[in-house]
């Protein structure tokens, strides 16, 4: 989990990189459950394939009540540029939880979809509206 928080924040820092350089985002949505319930409050990242993580940019998006999502591109805009990647998914925080405690809660999927070396979900984005199959979390 530390190495994913660490990999988010250097992403953060070069968020611009890539997102400004694309002119081509394409809105991405979808949803998440876990046991077929909506994973309201866990976070979707996504990696760009055969790429250096460290020279791209956060494309992220956040699990709402109804466990849909959309994707946004660091400061650059909603959607992310065409392309195969790997999905990240954790989930600190309760949507009965304070904001500001999720840092110091642990992942509730524990770390089986966070891993970036060995990535279990993967999209395609289109140059086109996306609207991707659902990601159903298990055990």
């Amino acid at each position: 989990m530390k190495k994913v928080l660490e990999y988010v924040l250097a992403s953060v820092a070069l968020a611009g990189a890539s997102c400004s350089n694309s002119h081509n985002l394409n809105p991405v949505s979808g949803t998440v459950t876990y046991k077929g319930k909506p994973a309201a409050g866990a976070v979707v990242f996504f990696q760009r394939q055969g790429v250096d993580p460290m020279n791209e940019h956060l494309i992220m998006g956040i699990v709402q009540e109804d466990g849909s999502f959309s994707l946004v591109c660091g400061p650059y805009g909603a959607g992310a540029p065409p392309g195969e990647y790997d999905v990240l998914i954790e989930w600190k925080q309760d949507r009965n939880q304070p904001k500001g405690l999720a840092a110091k809660t642990h992942d509730r999927l524990k770390g089986r979809y966070a891993d970036a070396k060995h990535p279990r979900l993967h999209a395609a984005v289109k140059t086109e509206t996306n609207h991707l199959p659902p990601f159903e979390l298990t055990d």
